[in-house]
């Protein structure tokens, strides 16, 4: 049981079950304003709080490596409940995960990490980007009014310093504020993200270092009680096009095999201008399927998106099937969370992409706890 119950522990808090008391844990509800560098961030008055970079590198050679850092914070005790004098009581909870794809050979690696927010072991800052797991690390800087960023990220097998610099201002995602991932109040995030960032850096992989850059993301969602028992999981997309823009896509899955209404996206123009799509706006729809040996959960594999209105129209290929993830010693959640490339056309002109893709629900195991 010591290992187990800290998996079902992040699983129930991380992603979105019920609070056992609710009016305790503010809820994410229109007309949030946001303030920056303050809502960089942490936020402990929300019960659930992520920091999620990913990205596309390659080094002087071309090859790619796709890689994810993410930190999560799942709270135990509200923000505004009384502070316990104690160093060790546990108010937080901090969870990493970090994954690097070797395209060209086709390796995919993953490491993940836990630990109590105390005592120095873990943490972030209330007053801009600084969150920590031992030495996984992520920061903002602020110079001149431009924000960029640091990460730091180190395991026996992979290693990846990198400094991100915005090519594009941070777009705010959904209406009025939030974020709606069902309906009824509360049922939705505050999310941001920057959605195209330059990335240089090192890459250490089995003692080969690499100097890499390319293209990255950055998400940032907190809440407290966004999903609801009728969600089985999650698709989401992100793509970096050719010609300057940014496309995010999520469809909530239901049990009964349906798709939530409140799924919804956002096109970011070249000249960081937004436009929040709604569920009608936009296909995003699995062609193939792919099943892993490993925890038997069959996960579509190749996408069809379209945006009709902006004449987007393009297939998604993951570069490696194999990039799923069982965070066993974290979350507990299995997932697919893998570096993918897109072809397709802008009206009647070819363009070309690159992002993420991330499938939550699929494997019975390892689904969320709603």
């Amino acid at each position: 049981m010591k290992k187990l119950f800290p998996s079902l522990l992040a699983a129930l808090f991380i992603l979105g079950a019920a609070p056992a008391h609710p009016a305790s844990w503010r809820q994410a509800l229109p007309g949030y304003r946001y303030q920056f560098p303050r809502d960089h961030g942490a936020h402990e008055a929300f019960r659930t709080e992520w920091w999620y970079f990913s990205g596309n590198l390659r080094d002087s050679r071309g090859d790619r490596y796709p890689f994810m850092l993410t930190f999560f914070r799942a709270g135990l005790r509200p923000g505004e409940a009384p502070k316990s004098k104690s160093r060790w009581a546990l108010k937080n909870l901090y969870f990493g995960h970090f994954s690097v794809l070797d395209a060209k050979r086709g390796k995919h690696r993953f490491s993940e990490r836990i630990s109590r927010g105390e005592l120095e072991q873990a943490g972030a800052s209330e007053e801009g980007l600084k969150v920590w797991l031992r030495d996984w690390r992520a920061e903002s800087t602020e110079e001149k009014g431009q924000t960029s960023f640091r990460l730091s990220a180190a395991t026996p097998e992979m290693k990846l310093r990198l400094e991100l610099k915005p090519g594009k201002p941070l777009v705010i995602h959904g209406e009025d504020g939030v974020s709606r991932k069902a309906p009824g109040p509360g049922r939705s995030s505050h999310y941001y993200s920057y959605t195209r960032l330059l990335a240089s850096g090192v890459l250490e992989i089995e003692g080969r270092r690499l100097d890499v850059r390319g293209t990255a993301w950055m998400d940032h969602e907190f809440g407290s009680n966004q999903l609801t028992k009728d969600q089985v999981g999650w698709d989401w997309l992100s793509l970096q096009l050719s010609d300057g823009r940014d496309l995010m896509l999520y469809l909530m899955r239901r049990k009964d095999g349906g798709v939530e209404p409140t799924s919804s996206g956002t096109l970011v123009e070249a000249d960081g201008r937004a436009a929040h799509l709604r569920l009608g706006d936009f296909r995003f729809q699995g062609t193939g399927s792919w099943k892993s040996e490993r925890s038997g959960a069959v996960y579509p594999m190749g996408w069809e998106v379209e945006v009709p209105a902006h004449g987007l129209r393009f297939r998604v290929e993951p570069y490696a099937r194999a990039q799923e993830i069982e965070s066993k010693g974290s979350t507990g959640i299995t997932y697919w969370e893998g570096g993918v490339f897109a072809e397709g056309v802008s009206g009647e002109k070819k363009l070309t992409g690159v992002g993420f893709v991330e499938m939550t629900g699929y494997a019975p195991e390892g689904r969320p706890k709603f």
